[in-house]
């Protein structure tokens, strides 16, 4: 959560807002392309074939993300009737978001490896603006990284709902249609009781670890 109000919270969320631009933006784009590539014309004509941050920001979502730190991008609608395969191919979809995500945080860090391999990096995060950079840096990969985790937890209206729903057999698949109608109080009990940092905060370090491995 920021505290915009204060000197350090606003600092801090601009820290935090390139990154949340840029990873909005991919996450967006990726849900629209794979629908696009799929079939579903419609999103050009939409305009959500665009790494524009404006095309993909959801107002409400943002100020929900500065205020209380928990928001939403505007999300891709899909009309999957173009679709040759709907429950595979909305699952493709689905997953491409939070994947987007996961292989930002990759290249970012792979770029790193790449600036420290030629010695680069010891031009560039040097002084003041090189301290701005790598703490810019850092939230990107952050910030992606849980992003990933975040749109992947299976309870509607998350990605990772529709992932586990092409996969769960068909007998169990009535669960979640009735599951979609309670997720707004599961999420709030979810958030208040901050179970959700149980499942997050585990995996969130174990890919971690693993990308400071890429470091070295």
């Amino acid at each position: 959560m920021f505290d915009i109000f204060t000197k350090d919270g606003f600092i801090s969320f601009l820290y935090f807002l390139p990154a949340l631009l840029i990873s909005l933006s991919i996450h967006e784009f990726a849900h629209a392309y794979v629908a696009y590539k799929l079939g579903d014309k419609s999103q050009k004509a939409l305009g959500r074939l665009t790494l524009d941050p404006f095309a993909h920001i959801d107002w409400t979502g943002f100020l929900a993300i500065a205020l209380i730190g928990i928001g939403w991008g505007k999300p891709v609608m899909v009309d999957d009737r173009n679709f040759k395969n709907r429950q595979r191919d909305n699952m493709l979809v689905a997953l491409a978001g939070p994947m987007s995500n996961l292989i930002l945080a990759i290249v970012i860090v792979r770029l790193i490896k790449i600036l420290m391999i030629f010695g680069i990096d010891q031009y560039i995060f040097v002084g003041s603006v090189g301290t701005i950079l790598v703490n810019m840096i850092i939230t990107a990969v952050s910030f992606n990284v849980i992003f990933a985790i975040f749109n992947m937890i299976p309870i509607p209206p998350f990605d990772g709902s529709k992932v586990l729903f092409y996969y769960l057999p068909y007998k169990w698949k009535g669960i979640m249609y009735k599951l979609e109608q309670y997720s707004f109080m599961i999420l709030i009990i979810l958030f208040v009781t901050k179970v959700h940092l149980l499942i997050i905060n585990p995996i969130y370090s174990g890919i971690m670890w693993l990308l400071l491995k890429i470091i070295g």
